[in-house]
């Protein structure tokens, strides 16, 4: 199973790097670099792309602030992060 797994990895490495023109997001991506319209497009997916990663940020940061929050309320700072 791990050789055949290897296979196809090996495989799909060597073809991403013998036809890159061929491997593209889509269509209107490839000669849309030179105007602003594609300019904007890649910036919102890029926009999009980070958005999932701000939002946990934001909920892991909120949480771990009202945790050491109420850990300091209660004055017993035994398991701080």
């Amino acid at each position: 199973m791990l050789k055949k797994t290897l296979t196809i990895i090996h495989f799909s490495t060597f073809m991403a790097l013998i036809s890159p023109t061929l491997i593209h997001a889509c269509p209107g991506c490839n000669g849309a670099l030179d105007n602003s319209l594609g300019f904007g497009f890649n910036t919102s997916i890029l926009f999009m792309m980070s958005m999932p990663f701000v939002v946990a940020g934001a909920i892991g940061f909120g949480l771990i602030y009202t945790y050491r929050r109420a850990q300091k309320k209660s004055g017993s700072n035994k398991d701080s992060l």
